[in-house]
């Protein structure tokens, strides 16, 4: 075989995860470096099933595809300092297959890359480890590539070396020869290089014979310091590798970090969970974290924190369907109810509303919040998937939503109750999804209930909501302000005087008068204004757009927003309940500062 494609390469993959998997516990029995917790196998494992999963029942139209694929599953499932260290291996390895087929001199390069990867993804990098298995790979794939042209034959005299190389750590490091084994990831790499000739030459009858590991590893590490390994799947890093290493390395040691585009995996082991987990907050935004205590899993105890919460919320907040599906967010549902609006046409909610104005009915929509029903079934479902259920309601100033879900969380039985918390966002709309999305980031950091309630309580009162409307017509028809009202409103729209309406902790205030154009520059000038403090102290801002059939409107403020460096989490269609008040056109933004 001259040349590999992406069938082979998604072979190599597939087969090196079996493998793995059911060699776990081999891999795991002589695990005793860096610190003896065992699990290099079943790190490694979950690292390759991240893989698996990304390219299995797929196909590929090229190398390069199936490379980005595979690299992007590794780096979201990587975990251990095998996992993490392999996933630098593929990050420098892969991105060199980007022509189809490669030949075995430009895999000797890619396998170079590599190595150079693999390397700069450990802080302390050691020899003995691993890293000798991927040195030894590499210089091997190179030096055979210059003289043989068939893959096959090359991987097999590699993958003679790189036993070699394993054999040898056992000698190079105190640790290994005290407990008579090789090193755990190193020997891993070796079954993961066995499977990818395997893969490449699927008659090759498997070795069974191989060096047997110790059955019976001494502990004599008694105390472990920097217990707790963390495992921190970073997006959109503000820092570099180098500034990052900089950050952490005083926190503890067996530090790696790979980044890939716009994700950065990092892990540590620590003694301070909380002030590594701090730093990753000032990194990026935290996709996921995993913070296990070792000693306990030395010892056979669950070692493994994990926090397992649901969130509810009403429909009101008008999250994307996307957001609702990816954290398994449960819905209360407000009632809305216009039964002359169903008999006229339009292609949503608020251009039916518009053509009410324009045909002048005589009803008005009756609204109410959601019943204790509505709320007692979502906690019953969140119940089933999660350990405890965290309901973000609506503002109780404006709405009974508050005493609907305290009603519902009494109609549970006492261990469930003891499970569900009701928390009074005070906000409404735009601005309680904030605090859904801080929700979600507080338990992806494996945040305590308690300790989430006491984050969003500070929250309370550092975020902001806004209302303008486009048209006076709305809250004229519904009746929330008078005639006269109406026509000085629409005197002053028309000389560039932008009225707004402001949310602050739950009460409906003034939000005073703005001159402008038009409603999204009346908002951007406002929430630029008043998020000036925030901005001057190194902080950036969080906004939420809604709007009601006005997304040109909505996009507008968007694109302004970005002069002032305010992350814009998502634009969606405002909840009737609040839109039908101020008709169509309305534009909502809320706004919270990113702690």
């Amino acid at each position: 075989m001259e040349y590999l494609t992406q069938n082979e390469l998604k072979r190599m993959f597939l087969l090196s995860f079996e493998r793995i998997e059911e060699k776990k516990d081999e891999i795991n029995k002589i695990n005793v470096f860096p610190v003896p917790d065992q699990d290099t196998g079943t790190n490694l494992a979950k690292t390759l099933e991240g893989i698996k999963k990304e390219i299995e029942n797929k196909e590929f139209k090229d190398l390069e595809e199936i490379s980005k694929a595979a690299l992007e599953g590794a780096l979201i499932s990587a975990q251990g300092n095998a996992g993490v260290i392999y996933v630098g291996f593929l990050a420098g390895f892969l991105p060199k297959l980007n022509k189809n087929p490669v030949d075995a001199k430009k895999l000797a390069e890619a396998f170079e890359e590599g190595r150079k990867r693999a390397w700069k993804s450990m802080v302390n990098p050691k020899e003995g480890t691993i890293l000798d298995v991927i040195d030894a790979t590499a210089e091997a794939f190179k030096k055979e590539a210059e003289k043989e042209k068939d893959i096959v034959k090359i991987f097999e005299k590699v993958i003679e070396r790189a036993k070699e190389a394993l054999l040898a750590t056992r000698e190079k490091m105190e640790i290994f020869k005290k407990a008579n084994v090789v090193d755990a990831g190193g020997l891993g790499f070796l079954m993961i290089l066995e499977s990818y000739l395997d893969a490449l030459k699927p008659e090759r009858k498997k070795e069974e014979k191989k060096e047997k590991p110790s059955e019976e590893i001494r502990r004599f590490i008694q105390v472990l310091s920097n217990r707790f390994e963390i495992v921190a799947l970073i997006l959109n890093p503000k820092f570099s590798e180098e500034k990052v290493r900089e950050k952490l390395k005083k926190l503890g040691n067996c530090l790696d970090i790979v980044q890939v585009g716009q994700k950065m995996k990092i892990h540590i082991h620590t003694d301070y969970p909380d002030e590594v987990r701090n730093v990753l907050r000032g990194v990026g935004k935290i996709e996921n974290l995993r913070i296990e205590d070792m000693t306990k899993e030395v010892v056979g105890e669950p070692s493994l924190r994990k926090v397992s919460i649901g969130i509810v919320t009403e429909d009101v907040a008008s999250i994307l369907p996307k957001i609702l599906e990816r954290y398994q967010i449960e819905l209360a549902f407000t009632k809305f109810e216009w039964p002359e609006l169903e008999k006229i046409e339009g292609e949503n909610i608020y251009q039916k509303i518009k053509k009410a104005y324009e045909i002048g009915i005589e009803t008005r929509p009756r609204t109410s919040q959601p019943t204790p029903k509505s709320y007692f079934d979502a906690f019953k479902k969140q119940l089933q998937k999660f350990d405890k259920v965290l309901c973000l309601t609506l503002s109780s100033k404006i709405s009974g939503c508050y005493n609907s879900a305290i009603q519902a969380r009494e109609m549970l039985t006492e261990n469930e109750k003891e499970r569900v918390y009701v928390f009074d966002t005070l906000h409404v709309a735009a601005s309680q999804a904030l605090f859904v999305l801080k929700a979600i980031e507080l338990i992806q950091e494996q945040r305590e209930i308690e300790e989430i309630v006491e984050e969003l309580k500070k929250l309370i009162p550092k975020t902001h909501m806004y209302v303008i409307f486009a048209d006076p017509k709305g809250p004229a028809f519904i009746g929330r302000i008078t005639k006269s009202q109406e026509k000085w409103i629409r005197r002053i729209k028309k000389i560039g005087i932008q009225p707004i309406i402001k949310i602050k902790e739950g009460v409906l205030v003034k939000g005073g008068m703005v001159f402008a154009k038009d409603e999204p520059e009346a908002l951007f000038k406002k929430i630029s204004k008043e998020s000036e403090k925030e901005r001057k102290s190194g902080k950036k801002i969080r906004v939420i757009i809604n709007h009601a059939d006005n997304l040109e409107g909505a996009k507008k403020l968007k694109e302004k927003l970005k002069e002032i460096g305010a992350e814009v989490s998502f634009i969606s269609e405002g909840p009737p309940i609040v839109c039908a008040v101020t008709g169509p056109g309305t534009l909502i933004s809320g706004w919270q500062p990113i702690e």
